[in-house]
């Protein structure tokens, strides 16, 4: 099946603390603020206009979870499987400024997705910031509860390739178009567990961690390095409970049909860890919900 979607897009959060929340991102990771107005703020690692949007609400969680497609007939094209496969369209345009077509729609495992023609790139890809900038928002971190559905939806439905899985579809990696090892990962569970950026060196990993230490605050976990997409990956927690994957080295898988996805042993650390510490319980309990609007 041809890919519809290229690449990662943005993610749309909802938080009380919408200036906290863009400050403590920009401090430790490193993105910029391009934009804001009196109920959000827009946040980018690169030329794009936004990655890492924070809208002011209620409560925390991601509102939607953007992928950006092919093109404007790749947008049509999903937007015709979704809703033949019956699915909830929230709306047929997007609520981000600059995408020219879009549709974001419910899904029965429980995020939000938008699928959209490109953001813009209109900023200059290099800036003054308080920390090393990232490369660019790289992944997602799902937990639904009906993980064969939501395969079925993303592999049948949005074109997306199988990179890696354990054994009984515990947890499943599902690439993009770019080829990088997973653009969405998905376990059992129901909320956002963290969001991905992809570093330039080890350095900004030990720099992450130095920020840290400097706010009175340390990392959730890592170093390590993931068997499944072999980067090496630190994660801390945001203002909003969510967890923040920064990494290097995620794997790029070159060729669809000549490559076969690894199958895991749950039952061992490896999946999670090559070097073989486990994830401690503040890791595994952290995440936002998600948030439906409409």
């Amino acid at each position: 099946m041809a890919h519809l979607i290229r690449q990662m897009g943005h993610i749309l959060m909802a938080t009380t603390q919408l200036q906290d929340s863009a400050t403590d991102l920009s401090d430790i990771v490193g993105l910029r603020v391009t934009h804001r107005d009196a109920d959000a703020i827009y946040l980018s690692s690169n030329e794009r206009q936004y990655e890492v949007v924070y809208r002011r609400g209620d409560k925390p969680g991601v509102m939607a979870i953007g992928l950006e497609a092919m093109d404007a007939a790749a947008v049509d094209e999903a937007q015709r499987r979704v809703q033949a496969a019956g699915f909830r369209i929230l709306d047929d345009r997007s609520s981000l400024p600059g995408i020219a077509r879009a549709f974001r729609f419910v899904t029965p495992f429980g995020p939000v997705f938008e699928i959209h023609t490109p953001v813009p790139r209109n900023k200059a890809a290099r800036y003054i910031g308080t920390a090393n900038r990232p490369r660019r928002l790289e992944h997602v971190n799902v937990r639904v509860a009906d993980m064969p559905g939501f395969r079925d939806f993303l592999t049948e439905a949005l074109g997306m390739k199988i990179s890696d899985r354990t054994g009984n579809d515990e947890l499943i990696w599902f690439r993009a178009w770019d080829g990088f090892h997973h653009t969405i990962a998905a376990g059992r569970g129901g909320n956002l567990h963290h969001y991905a950026f992809d570093a330039h060196s080890l350095e900004d990993l030990s720099g992450i961690a130095d920020n840290l230490t400097v706010k009175g605050r340390t990392l959730l976990w890592g170093l390590g390095r993931h068997g499944a997409g072999d980067n090496i990956f630190s994660y801390y927690r945001d203002p909003n409970g969510c967890a923040v994957e920064t990494s290097v080295g995620l794997a790029r898988i070159e060729n669809d049909e000549l490559y076969e996805p690894r199958v895991w042993d749950l039952q061992t650390s490896l999946v999670r860890n090559l070097w073989g510490v486990p994830s401690p319980a503040e890791f595994n309990a952290a995440g936002i919900p998600y948030l439906t609007d409409g």
